[in-house]
């Protein structure tokens, strides 16, 4: 994760995460934190949009994001559970380079059996909560899994 290189949604400049997110959140007091990603099998590749949303109420949100494609995974599991992965990667980069902890981590998968994502539900609930950071699902989880749906396609 460390070396990835993430853009601002606005621009689509490169920034240098680190540094950004801390001058970011230092000049805006109230930043609200939300991670999260998304993947899509397109073709033979899978790709995976990592978000970080830096939110600031009553002025919106600012979308920093990286795209990852590795080989196609064809095991919605796998695929899944990458998903939850990549997202506390993330949260994990900013903790440990004195960021606060993301307030959310946003998951894409749904409390409803109905859906397969359902099947590793409460195992990455507790991955994330065990980690130190709040999970959020279905239909919470709009902020950062939305835009990572948007991004991944």
């Amino acid at each position: 994760m460390e070396k990835q290189i993430f853009k601002s949604l606005t621009n689509r400049m490169d920034i240098d995460l680190i540094p950004y997110v801390k001058n970011f959140v230092r000049t805006n007091e109230n930043t609200v934190l939300y991670i999260g990603c998304d993947s899509q099998n397109i073709r033979n590749v899978t790709n995976y949009a990592i978000v970080i949303v830096l939110y600031n109420a009553g002025r919106g949100g600012h979308v920093l994001y990286t795209k990852i494609s590795v080989p196609k995974i064809s095991d919605r599991y796998v695929r899944l559970w990458s998903e939850v992965e990549y997202s506390v990667q993330a949260a994990e980069l900013l903790y440990n380079n004195g960021i606060q902890r993301p307030n959310y981590i946003d998951l894409d998968l749904n409390p409803d059996p109905k859906y397969k994502s359902n099947q590793i539900l409460r195992a990455a609930l507790g991955y994330v909560e065990s980690m130190g950071y709040v999970p959020r699902c279905k239909p919470n989880a709009m902020v950062a899994s939305y835009v990572a749906d948007t991004l991944c396609k």
